[in-house]
């Protein structure tokens, strides 16, 4: 039952058309069998009392110039096309010529009056036509021909349409309803199939587009509909890709806050406890209790700690600076050899408290356009931290290889006898981490170092990496678009 229903839904616009174009002919065919029973016996009457008439003055027209014997033969072919009678009388009423003296084969036709002739009584004359007029020939003159035809056959076939009423009804019907049906699905069919493709494209379903070929309208409509198909997918497909990049957007602002409240939560905590040692320190001093009095000592410590602290802030405001989508990168000519130099000169007192060799491989001719001061703060981190995690009495290799066919150079800094594990290489680009668990000034730094080094090679563009070796801990950097003098 369901099923039934749908159907008669789904093809509702076939069932329309097919009543529609119904009615249509079955009311034009009532209309045609109307028009025949009540005006084609007016409209045969009318026509053949012009014809009889025109025929009849015709022959009276042609007979002045014949005899009456060479009249006769337009007589019998007037009877005879027009199922007439004619009566040719004299002046005294004799009827001279009549048909039925030709079908009794009488030439000469006997001296009848008008009385013992078939004239038609005045019942008869109601559904015929009856005319008299004077009429002359060659030979004779002042003659009277009557015509006189009836309309009986027409009546008769007014009365076989309404015999035949039933069955022109059943031919009537039974052609109409076919027409009717076989129009309204050439029609609709098209209708159809594009209504169902129209509501799989509201379903979203674009997998299939309209296809029909009638070089008409409905060509048309399936052109729009797929051109609308088209544009809609690409719509979507474009809006299902800016959605993801959305949530993409939002889930990395997502983790920029976390890590900003992490990263504020951090340098509280690196700033509150060095805070509160000074003001331990500070606290001993005035009151002066017990090692405290001596202020020179603990003075000098505090000291300490505001440089410590100061050197932590500088580092922030560095990389907040680099974190700004305002910063700007100034490129200049340096050459790496003289970079490279300096780094290592600044940084010899802390190789050599440990007594680490430091080995550089660079040539003097390698320049590359990059901004010096950012370059040179994360190669000082880089090589600082090379020196500073070493054992004693190990090497610091700095070394630089030109790839010319790939338009780069790499440099490597490797210190030998440490390794990292595996899991924590990656999280050392993380602010404020450090191996060193206990955050001890005195054994490790703020933790912001390989940030800050990650930070300026995205800025510069420079790829790089850390991993472990079978000597020590490998730091590889790659830099693009190097000149050389």
């Amino acid at each position: 039952m369901n099923r039934i229903v749908y159907i008669m839904k789904m093809k509702k616009i076939t069932y329309k058309l097919f009543m529609i174009t119904s009615l249509i002919l079955l009311s034009f065919a009532v209309l045609i069998y109307l028009i025949l029973y009540f005006f084609l016996p007016t409209f045969y009457e009318q026509y053949k009392t012009n014809q009889l008439q025109s025929g009849i003055e015709e022959i009276i027209h042609n007979s002045e110039n014949l005899t009456l014997t060479n009249a006769i033969p337009l007589f019998d072919d007037y009877i005879k096309n027009n199922n007439s009678n004619i009566y040719l009388q004299t002046k005294d009423g004799t009827i001279i010529y009549s048909p039925t003296f030709m079908m009794q084969g009488i030439k000469q036709p006997p001296n009848l009056t008008a009385e013992s002739a078939l004239i038609p009584n005045e019942e008869t004359l109601k559904n015929a036509f009856f005319i008299t007029l004077p009429i002359q020939f060659l030979d004779e003159g002042n003659l009277t021909v009557t015509v006189f035809a009836t309309f009986q056959p027409i009546d008769e076939a007014s009365q076989v349409l309404v015999r035949f009423l039933p069955y022109i009804s059943i031919i009537v019907v039974c052609i109409g309803l076919g027409s009717a049906y076989l129009y309204s699905r050439f029609i609709t069919k098209p209708l159809i199939y594009i209504n169902e493709r129209a509501q799989k494209m509201a379903n979203l379903d674009f997998s299939e587009n309209v296809v029909v070929r009638s070089n008409d309208e409905l060509e048309e409509l399936s052109n729009s509909l797929n051109e609308m198909s088209n544009n809609l997918q690409q719509t979507m497909h474009d809006l299902q890709k800016v959605n993801e990049q959305l949530k993409d957007d939002i889930e990395r602002e997502r983790e920029i806050e976390t890590k900003r409240r992490e990263f504020f939560a951090t340098v509280a905590h690196e700033l509150k406890t060095p805070l509160t040692v000074m003001k331990g320190y500070s606290e001993g001093m005035i009151y002066n209790i017990g090692p405290y009095q001596n202020r020179d000592f603990y003075l000098e410590k505090n000291h300490k700690i505001i440089e410590s602290m100061e050197q932590l802030v500088r580092e922030i405001l560095s990389m907040s600076k680099l974190e700004q989508d305002t910063f700007k990168v100034e490129l200049e000519e340096v050459n790496l050899l003289e970079l490279i130099d300096t780094i290592t000169k600044n940084l010899g007192f802390f190789a050599s408290q440990k007594d680490i060799k430091i080995i550089k491989q660079i040539s003097p001719y390698i320049n590359v356009r990059t901004n010096r001061d950012l370059l040179e703060k994360a190669f000082k981190n880089i090589i600082h931290n090379a020196i500073m995690y070493s054992p004693h009495r190990e090497t610091v290799y700095i070394e630089l290889t030109e790839h010319p066919k790939d338009n780069q150079i790499q440099i490597q800094v490797i210190n030998t006898g440490v390794q990292i594990k595996e899991e924590e290489i990656q999280q050392l680009f993380q602010p404020f981490y450090r191996i060193e668990r206990s955050r001890n000034r005195n054994t490790g730094g703020s933790g912001l170092g390989l940030y800050i080094v990650k930070q300026v090679f995205e800025s510069l563009s420079i790829i790089y990496s850390m991993k472990n070796t079978e000597d020590g801990v490998q730091f590889l950097v790659t830099i693009p678009k190097w000149i050389r003098k």
